[in-house]
């Protein structure tokens, strides 16, 4: 389908989640292929040309390794849009209540052990501060008792501790951040729309920066929001930031009420400009390709130019049956239900301005 509809670039939003497309990208139905946003990491498919990310998330010395070429975004490598049932930023519950409360609507598999630890230093060094955790597996009284288990283990005493389960209508679930005056982002695979939500709701966040993408989505979200200095370098001064904030209350509810538009006008919130520079980046990379610059198509030729290893002999049996790299059967040209496709070959008549081109040299026709 994708082939007769003569797509020139392919975008999958999956990775290496549920229901992924990756199978199909394997096969290069289109010129250009592109991973992007939904999963934190490389595909690990020669196919994909390329992954969109952000210099926040994936810094030009980082030591991630990636099949795809990288092609930063020239602010945050998402947009988000919030929802218009989020209702108004309520005050600061320290106000009231007279304590701090911090929180976090992550995950449960991102709370790790260390992430408690460490949340665990923070709450005991605040007199009378709570913590609020929601996630839909605490709906389970086993979960929820063995999470207060391990909090408890680290001096943090369950009564202090408010676990909430999945809340369905989005206005309740978007209200619920009025509980808590501070989040706690997790590490190292940080929150996105949960930081995002936090953020929009009034709540400032802290994060850690790290060495990985999945680490640093919150650097590039408070970054481009104006809060860099919420960023920890490490668990020492993630648990400083913390209690910093929690210091002063009266600043802590003058940031809150300011942080909706703080976040309203930032970069992450621009639609317009993200799409444009979102454009401008498929542009660039449909001239590359226009120009015969086809990043997978070079590394899949190093692969095929390689030595190929002497090969053990196998006893085939009856039943067993290993078709050779030759063998023309449909054994040997079909993987996970996938036509095996040859290499393409770029036609560099292509036009500069971009226009699409469907004449791509094949050993049958790409479109």
């Amino acid at each position: 389908m994708v082939r007769e509809d003569k797509v020139d670039i392919l975008v999958e939003l999956t990775g290496h989640t549920a229901n992924n497309k990756l199978g199909m990208m394997a096969c290069r139905p289109a010129p250009v292929q592109v991973t992007w946003i939904g999963y934190p990491n490389t595909t690990g498919l020669p196919a994909i040309d390329y992954r969109i990310t952000d210099s926040f998330t994936d810094p030009p010395d980082t030591k991630q390794k990636h099949v795809e070429e990288l092609i930063r975004l020239p602010e945050c490598f998402l947009c988000y849009i919030p929802s218009p049932e989020a209702g108004p930023v309520a005050p600061t519950p320290a106000l009231s209540n007279g304590f701090i409360t911090f929180g976090s609507f992550n995950n449960l598999a991102k709370i790790t052990p260390k992430v408690l630890q460490v949340w665990a230093r923070i709450l005991c060094a605040v007199p009378n501060s709570r913590l609020v955790v929601k996630c839909k597996p605490f709906c389970c009284d086993s979960v929820r008792q063995r999470f207060l288990t391990m909090l408890e283990q680290l001096g943090l005493e369950p009564l202090h501790v408010d676990l909430l389960p999945l809340i369905l209508l989005n206005h309740d679930h978007m209200q619920a951040y009025s509980l808590m005056d501070i989040s706690l982002d997790t590490f190292p695979y940080a929150g996105t729309t949960t930081t995002c939500e936090s953020l929009y709701m009034g709540v400032p966040c802290v994060t850690m920066a790290g060495a990985v993408h999945a680490h640093n989505v919150g650097v590039s979200l408070l970054s481009n929001v104006g809060l860099g200095h919420l960023v920890a370098k490490n668990e020492e001064e993630y648990v400083q930031l913390a209690l910093q904030l929690a210091s002063d209350i009266a600043a802590l509810s003058k940031l809150r009420m300011s942080l909706r538009d703080l976040m309203s006008k930032s970069p992450v919130c621009d639609g317009p400009n993200f799409t444009r520079g979102l454009e401008t980046t498929y542009r660039n990379i449909w001239h590359r390709y226009c120009k015969g610059d086809v990043p997978s198509l070079r590394r899949m030729e190093l692969l095929q130019q390689q030595e190929i290893p002497k090969e053990v002999p196998i006893k085939n049996t009856d039943s067993t049956r290993i078709p050779s790299s030759k063998d023309g059967s449909p054994e040997s040209i079909k993987a996970n239900g996938f036509s095996a496709v040859p290499l393409l070959k770029v036609d560099h008549s292509c036009g500069e301005n971009g226009s699409p081109i469907n004449n791509t040299i094949n050993s049958g026709k790409m479109s």
